[in-house]
């Protein structure tokens, strides 16, 4: 599973993406999904050309619209090859959506949200999960 959110410098969010490795999601992923919020799907679970596009087109832009944001605006992406189609190029061409591509894989270095908010939001997962699977699932267990 894979989450994509995007944010500006006056800390505004756009609705976030979840991206899950399902062809057909069940129900119950998508009954639960909170509202606005993106449902992506790939075999993987990882972000793909046709995934991100979607957020992209029907997501990012519709959001840029609706809050007024002035355009062109700089999108600074991860350089991976899977995002970076011809159909993601054109379309944010000609929606003033100027994409930059880190190099690949290096965004936990060079881009802050990364560093600042998600490796803390990361760590502090792992450590709830761990905690889940040490302490809580045993007692669940343990009583049932």
């Amino acid at each position: 599973m894979l989450c994509e959110i995007v944010f500006n410098a006056e800390r505004k969010t756009t609705y976030p993406m979840v991206v899950f490795p399902y062809t057909r999601p069940p129900k119950t992923v998508v009954n639960s999904m909170p509202s606005g919020w993106f449902l992506g799907k790939s075999e993987t679970g990882w972000m793909r050309g046709d995934v991100f596009f979607e957020y992209i087109a029907n997501g990012l832009n519709k959001w840029l619209t609706e809050e007024n944001i002035p355009q062109p605006v700089l999108l600074l992406i991860d350089g991976h090859k899977s995002l970076l189609t011809l159909e993601i190029s054109k379309f944010c061409s000609e929606n003033k959506i100027i994409l930059y591509a880190l190099p690949s894989n290096t965004t936990h270095i060079l881009q802050p949200a990364d560093v600042s908010v998600f490796k803390p939001l990361k760590t502090e997962w792992k450590n709830s999960v761990r905690m889940w699977q040490n302490y809580i699932l045993p007692t669940i267990e343990r009583n049932f």
